[in-house]
């Protein structure tokens, strides 16, 4: 399906932008971090080869931010708003609350907006974390949504089968149906119709479970090599995370430093 003419013409890009509130109190990595370069390097993949252009904003919560500084994260409005956190106490750690409280009075009237977590295990709140962000972030006006019936929550510890801090290659196949949503939302269409048809052609649709791989065999190539690329940055010195987000055609610098080398 082709973009209408009036975009293709005289529209730029639409931005999909990611604001990472790390690193997590409890590990001290930069896991919610890594999960969000997962997820914008498959959307940009995705981008690619379905010729869909979008401009990928990358964003981070400086640990002593003011409000000036969160109102420069948020503004001027991206037209899909990512946000990303880790949990603590079964509830949203200190950045992410730190995010809404200094930025909730920002309108995001219009913006798509969404949000993934990082967790310690399977169970330890991280559906909590995405559903308060979500909360706030329709506060703010933003029209909040999730990748169908799943909510992204990542867990990267209480395992006996991957070391700690690190994604399964089934965490980066969700990765990959999150970043076909993404994508689907920068180009959704005033037609719903026009939507329905650009979500089948991308492979978008509620019931996510109907695709899910029953064995390693059948992962795509692109889930173990999004894994490889983001395990490797696991640690709190943030060892390669310059490298992993330069891969990515980014709109401008971030606030601060926390992708230099």
């Amino acid at each position: 399906m082709a973009l209408p003419l009036a975009i293709q013409a005289s529209e730029p890009a639409p931005e999909v932008r990611f604001v990472f509130a790390a690193p997590s109190p409890y590990t001290g990595r930069f896991d919610a971090t890594r999960a969000g370069l997962g997820i914008a390097l498959e959307l940009q993949r995705l981008a690619r080869e379905q010729a869909l252009p979008v401009r990928i904003g990358l964003r981070a919560l400086p640990l002593e931010a003011d409000r000036a500084e969160v109102q420069a994260l948020l503004e001027p409005q991206p037209r899909v708003l990512v946000v990303g956190g880790s949990t603590w106490s079964q509830g949203s750690a200190a950045p992410l609350r730190r995010l809404f409280e200094l930025g909730g009075g920002i309108s995001l009237q219009g913006v798509r907006a969404t949000a993934f977590a990082t967790a310690g295990g399977a169970h330890t709140g991280g559906e909590m974390v995405v559903l308060d962000s979500l909360r706030s972030l329709m506060g703010q006006g933003a029209l909040g949504f999730t990748s169908g019936q799943r909510l992204m929550v990542f867990s990267t510890d209480e395992r006996l089968d991957h070391p700690a801090g690190t994604f399964t290659p089934l965490d980066c196949w969700a990765m990959g149906q999150y970043a076909r949503e993404l994508l689907l939302q920068a180009h959704a269409s005033p037609d719903p119709a026009q939507t329905a048809a650009l979500a089948s052609r991308l492979g978008v649709d509620l019931t996510y479970f109907r695709r899910f791989p029953r064995t390693l065999a059948s992962l795509p190539p692109a889930s173990t090599k999004v894994c490889a690329q983001i395990n490797a940055l696991a640690g709190p010195t943030r060892p390669g995370l310059a490298a992993a987000a330069s891969a990515l055609d980014r709109l401008a610098p971030e606030i601060r430093t926390l992708f230099a080398p």
